[in-house]
């Protein structure tokens, strides 16, 4: 898929979510916090900050628990937020569903944007909350690695651990199979994920790995059990130059306080 080329030296700006959990009905919560009303303030933080956006991604977990009136709620909410839109399926989402309610073009595997060319991998596995890449996943990861466009690859679970134990269990568990797919690749300059509910950059094997927090409850960082962190809901900008250099920032909801089970040992 292509999106509207570049002009002069202007950088693309891509807004990555994730992680909405919004339930089947409106206002529906997850472990005490109204995830749709999480979502309403990450979105109007979003405007404030980014007046135009040329891409928005929502990197899976969009539903809590696979509902279609999730999906038609979020879509209508999202529609004209950024001039496309790209999802993604989490291990909560029903792919095949989200699919049948947005269309092909709201879930491509490549999509080239300026000189850019950006990646969407389908690291869900039915029935599992961990992550793995099928054949035909690792095949798209190929055909970007041979690519001379600069590149970022959005998923929704991480590759590499972040030292959080219980949600490195959940880490991509063939990620060994795509690092040696791009460790001669000098085009792919980031693989971008969700899930992990936590703001993350770091280098791998010369690669930038970066993960993003969720619209809603945020997980704590370093914890080997379940355990819930006191920041904000946000989001990730990237900002993309057509030279191949990006530049990339977190920000979070400021000025509000989101209630929350902070004793809670886990969620389905």
């Amino acid at each position: 898929m292509n999106l509207a080329a570049q002009t002069n030296t202007a950088p693309l700006t891509v807004v990555q979510i994730s992680d909405c959990h919004l339930g089947a009905e409106l206002g529906d919560s997850l472990l005490g916090m109204d995830t749709d009303n999480s979502l309403e303030a990450v979105l109007t933080t979003i405007a404030d900050e980014c007046p135009h956006i040329d891409l928005l991604v929502v990197s899976g977990d969009l539903a809590a628990h696979g509902d279609a009136e999730s999906y038609r709620r979020l879509y209508a909410r999202l529609d004209g937020v950024a001039a496309q839109m790209v999802w993604l399926p989490g291990n909560h989402d029903d792919a095949n569903l989200m699919c049948s309610i947005v269309g092909d073009q709201v879930m491509p595997a490549t999509l080239d944007v300026g000189t850019w060319r950006l990646g969407f991998m389908n690291s869900a596995v039915c029935g599992e909350v961990g992550g793995s890449l099928a054949a035909d996943q690792l095949a798209v990861l190929a055909g970007i690695a041979e690519s001379e466009r600069p590149s970022l690859v959005f998923l929704h679970h991480h590759l590499h651990a972040l030292g959080c134990a219980w949600l490195d269990e959940q880490r991509v568990k063939n990620a060994d199979e795509a690092f040696a797919i791009v460790k001669d690749s000098s085009n792919i300059k980031a693989f971008v994920s969700g899930h992990v509910h936590q703001q993350s950059e770091m280098l791998y094997q010369n690669m930038g790995l970066l993960t993003t927090p969720s619209t809603c409850i945020q997980f704590a960082p370093g914890s080997d059990n379940f355990a819930l962190d006191d920041c904000n809901p946000g989001y990730r900008v990237f900002y993309l130059a057509p030279n191949g250099q990006f530049q990339t920032r977190v920000s979070r909801v400021k000025g509000v306080t989101f209630a929350v089970d902070n004793l809670a040992s886990g969620y389905e």
